[in-house]
């Protein structure tokens, strides 16, 4: 998933708070794929701890998920929490949000997620 929703206008924002990624190998899965679920994400919430068949382990979004038994889902969505490290100032391109996150394109190109939190309005 790139991340880009259909209905989605993008926006541009301005970096506020810098972000850095502490996940060097993000999750990512196709739609339809077996997911194992874990825990909730307190901070942000929306979010469930989610195993993929390569065993690859992180954060995607509850809402992408069709949750079909105790700790199982299916993938409603291709996804990937693949996130882009920013620097106070940069201009990104929103192209979509979910709880909390938006999925931005730098000046370069470059995409991933930040958290809203960090973008100014």
């Amino acid at each position: 998933m790139s991340g880009e929703h259909p209905d989605a206008v993008p926006m541009e924002r301005v970096v506020a708070i810098a972000h850095t990624s502490v996940y060097p190998a993000p999750i990512s899965f196709a739609s339809g794929a077996s997911l194992t679920l874990g825990d909730t994400d307190e901070e942000y919430p929306g979010w469930i701890r989610t195993r993929t068949p390569d065993g690859n382990e992180g954060w995607a979004p509850a809402s992408l998920i069709d949750v079909v038994g105790p700790g199982r889902g299916v993938a409603r969505a291709a996804y990937t929490a693949r996130e882009l490290d920013t620097r106070v100032g940069d201009v990104l391109t929103v192209l979509r949000v979910l709880a909390g996150w938006a999925w931005v394109r730098d000046a370069g190109g470059k995409k991933g997620w930040v958290p809203m939190k960090t973008l100014a309005r």
